[in-house]
């Protein structure tokens, strides 16, 4: 509260531009949560540019109106939220951003062949060598006897759904979004689907 009331009296002059490094870096998250909110309607009602450096990407999304991700001392992606988190630019924003599910495939007609072998690709998309990446709510889990046979490697409780990683041979791992009551336990044989809605063909 003393932080919130501090930064409004830091704002009263209403500069044109104000940067904030780390604003809520050192914040429990509840109060992280609550502040997120409170602040986008304080900069909304004082009209201030607003600059906010962080290496939180959920605090970013939920603060910002247009994102810039950085790489190297250059811009990699800028856009709205929206458009950086259903499109990123390349394998580097996409990991980023938190998605594991990217490997090099090759694009013909309306698949890729990829490690995780042949993964269907939204239509019209351009043949040739590409970075694919699934995200993982287009990890379908299917019985052990469909699709790619993996076995499930680990899993980690999210709040909303179960983080559910899977071990397809000796292909890379792959993330799968599981709703909280279907996830599979540790050890259990799966097999995997792709959802050509969340798959993107990145560069």
């Amino acid at each position: 509260e003393q932080q919130r009331v501090a930064l409004a009296r830091a704002l009263a002059p209403r500069p044109r531009l104000l940067m904030l490094d780390e604003p809520l870096g050192q914040l429990d998250r509840t109060l992280r949560e609550r502040l997120v909110v409170e602040l986008r309607e304080l900069f909304g009602r004082l009209g201030t540019t607003v600059l906010a450096v962080t290496h939180d990407q959920g605090e970013a999304f939920a603060l910002a109106d247009r994102v810039v991700v950085m790489r190297d001392g250059e811009i990699a992606q800028s856009g709205t939220p929206l458009q950086v988190w259903q499109r990123p630019a390349d394998a580097f924003v996409a990991r980023f951003l938190g998605f594991e599910n990217v490997v090099e495939a090759s694009v013909e007609g309306q698949v890729a062949l990829t490690p995780w072998g042949k993964v269907p690709v939204p239509e019209g998309s351009a043949g040739g060598a590409r970075t694919l990446l699934v995200r993982p709510a287009g990890v379908r889990l299917v019985p052990a006897g469909e699709g790619l046979r993996c076995t499930v490697a680990a899993r980690a409780f999210k709040g909303t759904h179960v983080a559910v990683h899977l071990q397809p041979g000796d292909a890379p791992r792959l993330e799968a979004a599981c709703a909280l009551r279907s996830a599979p336990e540790v050890g259990a044989e799966v097999g995997v689907e792709f959802d050509p809605a969340d798959v993107v063909l990145l560069g």
